[in-house]
């Protein structure tokens, strides 16, 4: 319900300042404050008091936790993300701080994913924490503290059922959970949160005092201890490991969450392109500074994936921010983007440039980021004379077919089918040609079917892909129409996060299938593309569906 000014006139000056006043009133409170972009702000905009924070670090009453540049999303975001997350995290937290966190703490994500466990146990993190399962887990709670296995076998300490208490020494309900921990696992301790989140400050003072309260009492049955967030993972010993509860899979949730795989999509669109662009951009730039052509633009890498991270945040990237909190995080997009370009187009420049160009026409050089081999359509755009009929290109191995796609007076856009190495640069010969391109081979449109060696696709007059039939397979793959659908939401509360199953049960509201057109834009020979408007409920779409010839076409 904020953007990132009252996060910083208001909510950062207020925790720092609301927990100075309890180090003061309260000899025992200890205070874990997550997310290196938020101490970065503190730092900028509050010199003072952050130099303040800083002796309350150095005494171990202030902890830099979390391991995390924001308290992400994880469900949308990459595993690179998460990675960075705790590389560019910890790096401050060791820049600025003197040590390295070694918990991963999300108290408030919509669910978390299997591979979630692996990634953070390769990227060093012992532990992890979150209340979030209380809000419907699919999977339950499969413990209170346990081992979070992922997929490869590796995971970490989870406590999993983090929520807030009143005085826990002698709170029976959190004793018959000790109680059930030690008759289950003989696990003889627990993990707990307390205060509240969301809009800066501190916990509540009579979550201090409760917790404070339930510290060294004589009639205590409980033994608290007020300490860091990662305080647990680091005093487990290997044999309390080896007896803990094993879960692994998914951690989703019920309803809230659905809603923020799809809500804001233009934030996830940009995310997801700059993801794609920081790995294809870095591994470019890695190349050419280990060939001694072009430095490591550090200055431009780092601040792009620091602005990415920042714009993963848990309310940002799912789509459950207010509208004007996204006028800062598509800006930050944008600038991460022209950051990652300009790198990107720089080192790919410079690697040319001590490439054998030598061709016989145009030098075409052609880069694929993929880290695997790739069959697929390359597109480019080169100033040609203006009665080019059709082009030549041509790799080492001999002529590749071609298809002009676009014309803007000498400027020729055309597309070839390619085979690349995996992350490889090579150079394409291309020639302007007075003849005709070749016939469309097993390549086919007509009116309204789609054609080529592995598929036959029809569009049906409504605008919906009405069969997709796999020649290979002999068989169809669609069970119905794939149709375009307005669905009626209506959840109870939290609309940009819950989807309801009652919502889900009723049959779309309408289709997207009034005034449809279908019209041939592309013939081949190296791809066919039909192009598809149609209208619905004030709202017009246009798609254009495509086959590609050759290997590509799979």
């Amino acid at each position: 319900n904020w953007d990132y000014t009252k996060t910083i006139d208001v909510f950062l000056k207020r925790t720092l300042e609301r927990n100075f006043d309890l180090f003061e009133k309260y000899p025992d409170y200890i205070f874990t404050f997550t997310g290196a972009r938020r101490y970065r702000m503190m730092k900028e905009y509050y010199p003072d008091l952050y130099a303040k924070m800083l002796g309350y670090v150095r005494q171990g009453r202030w902890i830099a936790g979390g391991s995390c540049v924001e308290e992400s999303e994880v469900n949308v975001s990459s595993s690179e993300s998460m990675i960075r997350e705790v590389l560019y995290g910890n790096a401050y937290y060791e820049r600025e701080f003197g040590y390295r966190s070694i918990d991963y703490m999300l108290p408030d994500c919509f669910g978390f994913v299997a591979s979630m466990p692996s990634v953070l146990a390769h990227a060093g993190i012992e532990g992890f924490s979150t209340q979030k399962l209380t809000w419907r887990s699919a999977a339950g709670i499969p413990f209170n503290v346990g081992f979070w296995q992922g997929p490869d076998g590796k995971g970490v300490v989870a406590a999993l059922n983090a929520t807030k208490y009143e005085r826990l020494d002698r709170d029976s309900a959190w004793i018959a959970r000790i109680d059930a921990n030690i008759a289950r696992h003989g696990l003889h301790f627990d993990y707990r949160y307390y205060g509240v989140g969301d809009r800066g400050g501190s916990p509540r003072p009579d979550d201090v005092k409760n917790a404070v309260g339930s510290i060294g009492n004589p009639d205590s049955e409980i033994d608290v201890r007020l300490t860091s967030s990662q305080q647990m993972f680091e005093d487990l010993t290997p044999a309390l490991k080896r007896k803990l509860p094993v879960y692994a899979g998914d951690l989703l949730l019920i309803e809230h969450s659905a809603g923020s795989t799809t809500s804001q999509v233009f934030m996830k669109r940009m995310n997801r392109k700059n993801e794609l662009l920081a790995k294809a951009a870095e591994q470019v730039a890695a190349g050419a500074d280990a060939a001694g052509i072009a430095r490591y633009p550090f200055e431009k890498i780092n601040p792009a994936w620091e602005l990415i991270l920042g714009s993963q945040m848990h309310d940002i990237l799912p789509g459950t921010a207010i509208p004007q909190a996204y006028e800062y995080s598509w800006n930050d997009e944008f600038v991460a983007a022209n950051l990652l370009a300009s790198t990107l187009e720089n080192a790919v420049s410079r690697m040319a440039a001590r490439m054998d160009t030598r061709t016989a026409g145009h030098p075409l050089v052609v880069y694929n980021p993929v880290a695997a081999e790739r069959d697929d359509i390359a597109e480019a755009t080169l100033a040609l004379p203006a009665d080019t009929r059709s082009v030549i290109v041509r790799d080492a191995d001999g002529n590749i077919l071609p298809q002009i796609v676009s014309r803007e007076g000498n400027r020729i856009g055309f597309v070839f089918g390619c085979r690349m190495k995996p992350m490889s640069m090579e150079v394409f010969d291309v020639e302007p040609s007075a003849e005709p391109e070749q016939a469309p081979a097993e390549l086919k449109v007509d009116g309204r079917t789609l054609e080529n060696a592995c598929y036959r696709v029809v569009i049906a007059r409504n605008g919906d892909i009405e069969s997709i039939f796999d020649k290979r397979l002999g068989r169809q793959l669609l069970t119905a129409p794939a149709r375009l659908e307005f669905l009626h939401e209506s959840p109870r509360q939290w609309p940009a996060w819950n989807m309801d199953w009652k919502d889900r049960r009723q049959a779309p509201v309408a289709f997207m299938d009034e005034n449809a057109a279908v019209r041939i834009v592309e013939r081949g020979p190296v791809r066919a593309t039909l192009e598809v408007s149609r209208q619905g409920r004030d709202s017009r779409i246009v798609q254009r569906i495509s086959l590609a010839a050759g290997e590509a076409g799979r």
